[in-house]
C-alpha cells in the first residue's frame, strides 16, 4: 500500500525531482564521458601489470599492449604468497 499522505507525496516527488536534477547537472557537465578512466582510478600501474591467473588470452593480450609485459604479483596481493 502506497502511502498518500501530501507531506509524504511532496517529499518524494521532492527527492525525485532532486535525483533528475543532479543527474542532469553530472551529464551536462560531461562526468559521464570518461568512465574508463575514472574506474582506473583507485589503481595504481603496478597493479595493472600484475599477471592475473583467471585472464584469458586476449584480455591478457590487451592488458599487456596497453601497460606493458606482466610482472610477479608482490607478496599478499593478486594471489602472491605472503
Amino acid at each position: 500500500m502506497l502511502p498518500s499522505s501530501l507531506t509524504v507525496s511532496l517529499s518524494i516527488s521532492l527527492l525525485g525531482l532532486l535525483t533528475v536534477a543532479v543527474f542532469l547537472w553530472a551529464w551536462f557537465s560531461r562526468q559521464f564521458d570518461d568512465i574508463d578512466g575514472q574506474a582506473m582510478l583507485p589503481l595504481d600501474e603496478d597493479d595493472m601489470s600484475v599477471q592475473r591467473p583467471w585472464e584469458t588470452a586476449s584480455q591478457r593480450a590487451a592488458r599487456v599492449e596497453r601497460w606493458g609485459p606482466p610482472t610477479a604479483p608482490l607478496p599478499g596481493a593478486w594471489g602472491g604468497r605472503a
